[in-house]
């Protein structure tokens, strides 16, 4: 089975390099404030694709769909904070899990069939937690979740015969994309920015970096953004001031483990970005 590199690609270094910075921590719901929803969170599981976190506001939608990806060696739970603080302001918001053993060509190709069911998942029963898909649809990644929501979400047929990826059928790509923190180029060893391969170019495409990133700098998300500007796509650059690479999704690496920071401004920079990509479609 031979898939597109620009779904995903790395190498042993990359897995070697981030999987010290794994996120372990879960957010709950802490109530609303003013303005904002209770959250109902639960997971959700179908034979065709691994489990599905679902972050819902408790109250009648409809609502706008995001779909969020974590990163290397993780799960679901790992963007559950930022999409709690997404499910607040009124969006439904889906974490899936996939595999990232992708240190061999069958992880690589699990791993973008893992994803691709994640997404078409969510649409299937988006409706049931009042997800309206006539609404902006955004993919939002971090990490290695940043290729991914750029490799899936820009890849216009992802197997169009089926023979590998059955689940679901084919669903259309997302109208927003939101790449967090990405690791583009991996020190010019790896190239996962494959503009000759993908489409979906009217998607609103944001690309966010921290500024003091030392797991993915923030150089690989400016070059990204360049080259992607040069193919024809329409980037918009946000460098987030002092935060590293675990700020953006509101945690912070103490004594070699994953805390959640719930008032990050890095974080909250994020959310503001992907609210506003929502609203402006």
């Amino acid at each position: 089975m031979e898939m597109r590199r620009s779904i995903f690609l790395t190498v042993a270094l990359t897995v070697a390099f981030l999987v010290g910075g794994l996120l372990s921590s879960c957010a709950t719901d802490s109530g609303s404030e003013d303005g904002e929803f209770h959250v109902t969170s639960e997971v959700v599981s179908h034979e065709a694709s691994k489990d599905l976190l679902v972050f819902a506001p408790d109250a009648e939608g409809p609502w706008p769909v995001v779909v969020a990806f974590h990163g290397i060696g993780g799960t679901g739970q790992d963007m559950a904070e930022i999409a709690t603080r997404l499910a607040r302001e009124g969006s439904v918001v889906f974490a899936p899990t996939y595999g990232t053993d992708i240190t061999t060509q069958e992880g690589v190709d699990r791993a973008a069939v893992d994803a691709e069911c994640g997404y078409r998942f969510a649409r299937s029963i988006a409706a049931e937690y009042g997800g309206d898909l006539d609404q902006p649809v955004t993919f939002v990644g971090w990490s290695l979740g940043a290729s991914t929501a750029l490799g899936i979400g820009l890849t216009e047929e992802i197997d169009p015969t089926g023979e590998f990826v059955s689940c679901f059928g084919q669903v259309p790509r997302p109208d927003n994309i939101v790449a967090i923190s990405g690791c583009h180029y991996e020190g010019g060893q790896l190239d996962l920015v494959d503009t000759e391969a993908w489409g979906n170019k009217e998607a609103d495409i944001f690309l966010l970096a921290g500024e003091k990133d030392t797991n993915c700098p923030a150089w690989e998300t400016e070059d990204a953004a360049a080259e992607m500007r040069s193919a024809g796509y329409e980037v918009d650059l946000l460098m987030l001031d002092g935060a590293d690479h675990f700020a953006p999704v509101f945690h912070d690496l103490q004594d070699g483990e994953s805390v959640v920071i719930s008032n990050d401004p890095a974080g909250e920079r994020t959310v503001e970005v992907i609210l506003d990509a929502i609203a402006a479609r």
